[in-house]
């Protein structure tokens, strides 16, 4: 797995290498959150794993990692409103270019073939874009368009804005009924961006912000013993537990949100062939993102406390 994915998304990379070992990964993923450029990242490195002739090491030469690193590689597509166009269309996603995308799947490949659907656009980048470019350039891979004119590709979340209904529900059936080597990638920020039948036929993981590997966690294995099935009943007794150990230890709020975003990361690793319990934990994961916005927006801790406890009892 590619040294800057390990470092940053510790429980992921091995979730997923796991996954492909094991020839378990689900055909249609969505990666959410604020860094597209990373999720990016990770959609070519998994695309490197399920195609390397050799062992998937980081610095693994050969043709098909060659390829993608390069963005080059004839199985691994890009599709966003400016790459892979077949029509003149320059703001969506066209019902044309998921059917040539779907056109390819008609025969049969040596490849596993990749496809990663995401908005993008050429532009001058803000600092903040800029870090995040220099990140994934460091990490060895190219974008799929040279800069040109100071211009350079940015990635973006896809939403229903360029990414129409139409052009979607062309989509379904293949997701919903796919063959064998083809793995279908949305990059957003935010996963609800996305049609309710693309997220009900995919596997959705968050990708946070931060590294999460050096969060203490051992105190919320006993409040997570019954998880997933946590119980209604036990969510006021969860969230004063929180509030305690945090007021004990003089921490900062943000900081146990974190230590249970990772813990789940932890668990969805342990989990990596459940489809059911790691569509809940990525669930939860994304209701810590939300309660950390409602910190940020002042809510008393025992307040976001309680409302994430009594969201981990809910069924998905």
């Amino acid at each position: 797995m590619n040294k800057i994915l390990e470092e940053k998304y510790p429980y992921l990379s091995n979730f997923f290498k796991t996954a492909i070992g094991q020839n378990r990964l689900f055909h249609s993923l969505i990666f959410y959150g604020s860094n597209i450029y990373a999720q990016y990242l990770m959609a070519l490195e998994l695309a490197r794993q399920l195609n390397c002739l050799e062992d998937g090491r980081e610095d693994c030469n050969c043709r098909n990692c060659k390829w993608i690193r390069e963005n080059k590689h004839p199985a691994v597509m890009t599709i966003s409103k400016i790459d892979n166009k077949t029509d003149s269309s320059k703001t969506v996603i066209s019902e044309e270019q998921v059917n040539m995308v779907l056109d390819t799947l008609v025969n049969s490949s040596d490849y596993h073939r990749v496809y990663i659907f995401c908005n993008a656009d050429m532009k001058e980048l803000s600092r903040c874009e800029e870090e995040c470019y220099a990140e994934f350039k460091s990490s060895g891979f190219n974008p799929p368009q040279e800069a040109n004119d100071e211009k350079i590709w940015y990635p973006s979340g896809i939403n229903t804005s360029c990414f129409s209904t139409v052009a979607a529900n062309a989509m379904l059936k293949s997701i919903e009924e796919p063959s064998s080597g083809i793995t279908f990638i949305f990059l957003t920020s935010n996963k609800e961006d996305l049609l309710q039948t693309i997220i009900s036929r995919s596997q959705a993981f968050y990708l946070p912000d931060k590294k999460t590997e050096n969060y203490n966690t051992d105190f919320l294995q006993k409040y997570f013993v019954s998880y997933p099935l946590f119980k209604k009943e036990n969510a006021l007794s969860f969230a004063q537990s929180l509030l305690n150990y945090q007021l004990d230890n003089n921490l900062e709020p943000e900081y146990v949100i974190d230590c249970i975003q990772a813990y789940l990361l932890q668990l969805a690793l342990a989990n990596a062939t459940n489809k059911s319990i790691i569509n809940k934990i990525f669930s939860d994961i994304e209701k810590t993102q939300k309660s950390k916005q409602m910190l940020k927006a002042y809510i008393k801790e025992q307040t976001v406390y309680e409302d994430f406890a009594f969201y981990l009892a809910k069924r998905i």
